[in-house]
């Protein structure tokens, strides 16, 4: 049964907006920016996915060891996979926004052709 009182701002939506900030970022850094390949999208979104669930897992250790328990595997896998409901539909929908970008500039490259 989850204890309510522990549920605050420093512990709980800080982390998350963390979370959610770089979930949203991270495709920035892992996808180039002009692509035409929605390969090389996948593939850079599947990294900032990865990058975004190893950042949760280290943040909710270090959440576990700063409240003075010692951070257990199920615990932070628990927390970081909860924490993918948050971050998760947010980064799959500027994955799609990113694919309809890829689509578009082919697009554009075969008028161009004609």
């Amino acid at each position: 049964m989850m204890n309510f009182a522990d549920i605050g701002l420093a512990n709980t939506f800080l982390p998350l907006v963390g979370l959610v900030l770089l979930a949203l970022l991270l495709p920035l850094v892992t996808v180039p920016r002009a692509t035409r390949s929605q390969g090389r999208l996948a593939a850079g979104m599947v990294l900032a996915a990865g990058l975004t669930f190893a950042g949760a897992l280290g943040l909710f250790a270090a959440l576990h060891t700063g409240a003075g328990n010692t951070p257990r595997l199920g615990a932070v896998l628990r927390a970081g996979g909860l924490s993918a409901l948050a971050w998760a539909p947010l980064l799959a929908l500027a994955w799609l926004v990113r694919a309809q970008g890829v689509e578009r500039r082919r697009g554009e490259d075969m008028a161009r052709r004609g």
